[in-house]
């Protein structure tokens, strides 16, 4: 389970919003944003289809 503060959420999206930083990078902070218990909470499988990446890769962000 993840739990971002606020200034986590900030500054992950900060990161989306930009696409200036690498390609992984982006990815890591749109799941990590995605499975924020005080965010939108999607499921670990859902978040690794609609982010094309294995569901081991979900786990281990």
């Amino acid at each position: 389970m993840v739990r971002l503060t606020d200034e986590e959420r900030s500054t992950l999206e900060a990161l989306t919003k930009k696409g200036k930083a690498a390609a992984y990078k982006i990815k890591h902070a749109n799941v990590l944003l995605k499975v924020d218990a005080n965010g939108p909470n999607w499921p670990d499988e859902k978040t690794a289809q609609s982010f094309s990446c294995n569901l081991d890769t979900v786990l281990n962000i």
